[in-house]
């Protein structure tokens, strides 16, 4: 098992074979611990602000920080997620069993769910950039923002886009 961490960006991260092992945990930053085959998470820092722990077997999250700006729980077997802190710019959680997603947080602009069983997507933030809710179970989407540059929604189950509106920046379908 390796795990990386930063306490600094910029700098080379520093590799763990536990969580256990990891010097000024409380201080950490960043956390990789991608393709492990972990099962479980820990309690996660309160610095933490980038997390990849894609390429698991984690069926759940623990609660996430306040701090957290961008999280990577990509091919897993989550069927939910925790509640999302504020802070999250970029939400990654493709290839699950999500059937829902939680309240998107107000600063998010990136939204990558899907492969997953979706059937409906919470309201977006003004701030979202881009949606990738394609292979789901979706039967319309909310409204979009006039902030979105790109919306890939194929492969699902849509009679309708609920107050869909033509958005000049969108530039994929």
């Amino acid at each position: 098992m390796k795990i990386s961490i930063k306490y600094v960006f910029g700098k080379k991260p520093i590799e763990y074979n536990s969580f256990e092992n990891i010097n000024d945990y409380n201080k950490v930053v960043y956390m990789d611990c991608n393709n492990i085959l972990l099962t479980k998470l820990p309690k996660l820092p309160n610095s933490l602000q980038i997390l990849y722990c894609d390429v698991n077997k984690l069926t759940k999250l623990p609660p996430l920080p306040n701090s957290l700006q961008y999280l990577y729980c990509n091919n897993n077997r989550l069927s939910e997620l925790p509640k999302l802190p504020n802070s999250l710019q970029c939400l990654i959680c493709y290839n699950n069993k999500l059937s829902s997603l939680p309240k998107l947080p107000n600063q998010l602009e990136s939204l990558y769910c899907e492969k997953n069983q979706l059937t409906s997507l919470p309201k977006l933030p003004n701030s979202l950039q881009y949606l990738y809710c394609y292979n789901n179970k979706l039967t319309s989407l909310p409204e979009l923002p006039n902030s979105l540059k790109g919306l890939y929604y194929w492969n699902n189950n849509f009679i309708k886009i609920l107050k869909y509106k033509y958005i000049k920046n969108i530039i994929y379908f």
